[in-house]
């Protein structure tokens, strides 16, 4: 019977001297032994970092952007440092409670309407000729409450349009007038003046008629020359046109009517200032309202100042109205070779209007 060889075993052990035998180095010694086992391969490193260098990606290159091109993402945008941010007027407060004090008033593109009555005590004197010697009176300065029994108080409408033509600049245009009529017997005893080409002759018992009718109108630039949210102050400068026209009737002088007229084109500047005191929660403003022109050109001077408040009230779509009240003192005074002219107007009024 044959004996069989273990060729497995055989096998590993020629395997293992031969990869012993191909090693490039021997050791001497255990030592050296242990440290070639633990030194590691450098030619499996070296291929190991070469392989890795090669599958890493390469480092991306930016390239410029061109508007247009699909796929392509826009840079960031450039931002500016801001220095200082200015709110609205208007705009959401912060506050708890109440609210910022913000003037209504037009803008640019947007129309003021107003209607004014005037509660207004009237005063006048004509002097025409300007001298007339009758041996008691001069000067002949007639006074047009004493003498020809004008009204002494009357109410005056006004009508005023503004049209906010640029944020600053504006035009406006007012027309005030009204038509008195009186009569009565005299206040004067035994006077005697001239009016016109004509004397009259005034005594406790004669009757007289008289109308006064009066126009007053202005067309002008007005210019926001200081602004805020609560505060503006504006120039104006205006085109003045005056008519006056007195109509006095005698029925014991010969039953006769002199009439006088006068008209009259002359400027007038000046200055106007609103200023806001209270917002109210619900939008209503309480604010400022005064006027003031001084009235020059063509032999004539006077003075038109308004003081006042306004209440305005907050509408929809920027639009408000308002009603305002105060003081207002109207004098004009016209001076020719040939007469003198002089009125005024004064007293309360009352004002409603819109901003649309």
């Amino acid at each position: 019977m044959l004996r069989r060889i273990p060729f497995t075993p055989l096998v590993c052990l020629v395997v293992f001297l031969s990869t012993i035998l191909a090693n490039d180095c021997w050791a001497a010694n255990p030592e050296e032994a242990l440290e070639i086992l633990l030194k590691p391969n450098e030619a499996s490193s070296t291929t190991a970092t070469k392989r890795t260098k090669a599958r890493s990606r390469p480092a991306y290159q930016a390239r410029p952007w061109v508007a247009g091109v699909p796929g392509q993402i826009p840079p960031p945008p450039f931002f500016k440092r801001i220095s200082k941010v200015k709110a609205p007027c208007g705009g959401f407060s912060p506050y708890l409670f109440g609210r910022p004090c913000v003037l209504p008033r037009a803008k640019a593109r947007q129309w003021e309407l107003g209607v004014q009555a005037i509660f207004a005590r009237t005063r006048g004197t004509i002097a025409w000729p300007r001298t007339c010697y009758t041996g008691w009176n001069q000067n002949n300065e007639i006074d047009l409450n004493d003498v020809f029994n004008v009204p002494e108080h009357a109410t005056l409408p006004q009508f005023t349009a503004r049209y906010q033509f640029r944020p600053h600049w504006g035009v406006r245009y007012v027309i005030l007038g009204e038509e008195f009529s009186g009569g009565g017997n005299s206040n004067q005893w035994n006077q005697q003046y001239c009016f016109g080409n004509s004397q009259i002759l005034l005594s406790g018992y004669q009757d007289l008629n008289s109308k006064w009718t009066h126009t007053y109108q202005r067309l002008g630039l007005i210019y926001d020359a200081i602004s805020s949210c609560s505060m503006v102050m504006s120039v104006f400068a205006d085109w003045l046109h005056t008519d006056d026209k007195l109509e006095v009737g005698c029925q014991v002088c010969g039953q006769y009517t002199r009439i006088f007229s006068t008209s009259g084109d002359s400027a007038i500047v000046g200055l106007e200032f609103q200023r806001c005191i209270k917002t109210a929660l619900n939008g209503g403003t309480l604010s400022w309202d005064h006027k003031a022109g001084v009235i020059f050109l063509d032999d004539a001077q006077g003075w038109d100042i308004q003081l006042g408040l306004r209440y305005s009230i907050p509408l929809n779509c920027g639009r408000a109205g308002f009603a305002s009240g105060g003081y207002r003192f109207i004098t004009y005074e016209k001076s020719q070779p040939d007469y003198l002219w002089e009125n005024t107007l004064e007293g309360g009024y009352l004002e409603f209007g819109l901003i649309f």
